[in-house]
C-alpha cells in the first residue's frame, strides 16, 4: 500500500511493511496538499509505490490509496459551510 514521505523522512526499508520500488510526485508538488505522514512533519510528501502499484501506474492508474495515518492533508485558509 502506498505511503507518503518527504525528502527528509524516506521510508526505512529495513522496517517497512511493504517493499517500495518507485516514488511519484503528487499533483502540484511541492505546492501540494499531500504532506509527509511522519508525526509532526509539515513538509510536502512524495508517494512511495509498491511493485503492484507500479504495475497499476504503468497501466494508467494515477490515484492510489494510502495506508491510514501515513499522510497529512493540508487545506486552504478559507473554510466552507456544509451547504
Amino acid at each position: 500500500m502506498a505511503i507518503v514521505r518527504c525528502e527528509n523522512h524516506p521510508v526505512d526499508m529495513s522496517k517497512a511493511k511493504h517493499v517500495y520500488v518507485k516514488r511519484g510526485k503528487p499533483i502540484g508538488y511541492p505546492n501540494t496538499a499531500v504532506m509527509c505522514g511522519v508525526n509532526g512533519c509539515m513538509y510536502p510528501g512524495l508517494v512511495w509505490l509498491t511493485e503492484h502499484e507500479l504495475i497499476n501506474f504503468n497501466n494508467g492508474l494515477r490515484i492510489f490509496d494510502v495506508h491510514t495515518q501515513t499522510v497529512h492533508v493540508k487545506i486552504e485558509d478559507q473554510l466552507m459551510s456544509l451547504t
